[in-house]
């Protein structure tokens, strides 16, 4: 009898698994969209229904069983139920599984940002390395349909026709390497994450690719024109009469005006179209309008302690004025001697002066 009871509680637990396993697709077909959702999403989703689903039901026949089997542990503490056990070690076993990503043959692309241009390499190298398979969803692929397969420039590997619809845009990587905004095909998945970034100020290209300067002149003219307003931006915000000129800040991304070198891709494509030159230009130019006729600003600039002249300096004209790096002090260009700041001779001799055993009695 007791063998019988085993065989019946094994074929409880197999339907169980089975009615898990088809509420869980059933739940994820109907919310799945295959223009929204990669193959790793995919995988993960579908694994977080079943081990919910399955745990759930789990929990409850664990705890009817525990009920059931009461006075049994009372009579023997010793004797714990090897289902109880087993159901334990399962639960452990998913949550494990749960944490990896695709097989061992296989694991689906990840969301990042690739800064680097793929070589280019033959077709059947690349699939090779791919272990024969879809690098979107794992699909094994024969031989004699390798050359059906579409390639993702993004990714630089290559997709079956459902994970790859022919979709075009531009990579970073080009862009920011090469200054090339030509479009190309990329796969289902990169199109969206790529999507997903477009208006993320991420890309710092002083630190990705200092050369891309030189390369792109209307980059280069942006970055001065980001640099201005920078140093014009902060006084401004310490002016009481400047709230129009700032509002006119709010035409261009915050980060265009608060960090240096800093882009995102729209801000890169609107650069290569001329759209963004223009814009900070017209702010730079309204903000230079209000400090020339602001008293307050113009009481906040500075003299040149080399020529004695009447001109108001400021960090903003970086034309023709350079600045201490030391107390940032402004001085004009052909007046400024690095080492010879007269300010920081000043603050020297003071705190010599300070410091000398005469004052201090």
């Amino acid at each position: 009898m007791e063998g019988v009871s085993e065989i019946f509680r094994d074929v409880e637990d197999t339907n169980l698994l089975m009615k898990c396993y088809h509420l869980a697709c059933l739940i994820f077909r109907l919310s799945f969209d295959p223009g929204c959702y990669s193959a790793e999403v995919t995988a993960q989703k579908l694994y977080q229904e079943f081990r919910k689903q399955f745990l759930s039901v789990t929990n409850n026949v664990q705890l009817s069983r525990c009920l059931n089997t009461t006075k049994e542990k009372c009579a023997n503490k010793e004797n714990i139920p090897k289902e109880l056990e087993s159901s334990g070690n399962l639960a452990e076993e998913i949550k494990v599984k749960a944490r990896l990503r695709g097989t061992t043959d296989w694991a689906p692309p990840r969301f990042q940002i690739i800064f680097s241009i793929h070589p280019s390499l033959k077709r059947d190298a690349v699939v090779a390395a791919q272990n024969f398979t879809c690098a979107g969803c794992g699909t094994p692929i024969e031989l004699k349909y390798i050359r059906r397969l579409r390639y993702c420039d993004y990714l630089g590997k290559y997709f079956c026709d459902c994970c790859h619809s022919y979709a075009q845009t531009s990579i970073p990587a080009r862009i920011l390497m090469k200054w090339d905004f030509k479009k190309y095909y990329v796969c289902n998945f990169s199109k969206h994450l790529l999507l997903s970034i477009w208006q993320n100020p991420i890309f710092n290209v002083s630190c990705i690719n200092k050369t891309l300067y030189t390369k792109a002149k209307e980059l280069n003219r942006v970055r001065e024109i980001q640099e201005q307003l920078l140093h014009i931006k902060k006084l401004l915000k310490t002016c009481r009469f400047a709230e129009s000129v700032l509002k006119e800040f709010e035409q261009v991304s915050s980060h265009l005006t608060t960090e240096l070198h800093l882009f995102s891709m729209d801000d890169l494509v609107k650069t290569k179209r001329g759209l963004l030159v223009p814009l900070l230009r017209d702010i730079l130019k309204s903000s230079i309008s209000h400090v020339e006729n602001c008293e307050l600003c113009q009481a906040k600039g500075f003299i040149c302690e080399f020529c004695q002249s009447s001109d108001v300096l400021f960090p903003f004209q970086m034309a023709t004025c350079s600045r201490c790096t030391v107390c940032k002090a402004c001085f004009h260009n052909q007046c400024f001697k690095s080492g010879e700041c007269p300010k920081c001779l000043r603050i020297a001799a003071r705190r010599m002066f300070l410091e000398s055993p005469s004052v201090a009695m």
